[in-house]
Order: structure tokens, then sequence, then C-alpha cells
């Protein structure tokens, strides 16, 4: 037992910080801070990225990524950790 709690709390300091990160990452992004990163938004903090990368972000396709869409495509390495940047 000893073992999976060791392995289990490894995990989760593993994703917490990557949670937290792409949600400081959100919030950055969200220049006028209505919960939602718009094409512009995006565009202003991620110039080279483009359309296409903000269309594979946008999982549900409404025209803005959500703390929790910008959280996926950090953590699958769609969208760089914006906080490790120099």
């Amino acid at each position: 037992m000893f073992k999976k709690l060791t392995s289990a709390g490894l995990i989760l300091a593993l994703v917490a910080p990557t949670a937290v990160l792409a949600e400081d990452a959100a919030a950055s992004m969200d220049a006028d801070g209505d919960g939602a990163v718009t094409m512009s938004e995006f565009n202003e903090a991620m110039p080279d990225a483009g359309t296409e990368v903000f269309a594979e972000i946008d999982a549900d396709a409404n025209g803005a990524l959500s703390e929790e869409e910008i959280t996926a495509a950090t953590e699958a390495g769609v969208l760089p950790d914006m906080n490790s940047r120099g």
C-alpha cells in the first residue's frame, strides 16, 4: 500500500504543477479577464502559433479557449508552457 500511495503522490506532484502553470498561462493570455481567450488574445500572446493551433486547442469550436482547453493543450504538448519561456 505504501508504494501505491507513493506512486499516486508522485503522479499528483508531476501533474498538479502543470495544471497550475497552464492556469497561469490562460490568465496571462486573457487580456480582458473575461475567462476566455479569443483568437486576437491568443495571437497577441502566441504570434507564431497561428489559426491552426488555435483551432486544434478550441475543442468545443466556440471560437474561444477556456482554461480547461489551454490546460489540456499544455499537458498534451500542443501549447508550450508560457511560464518557462525566457
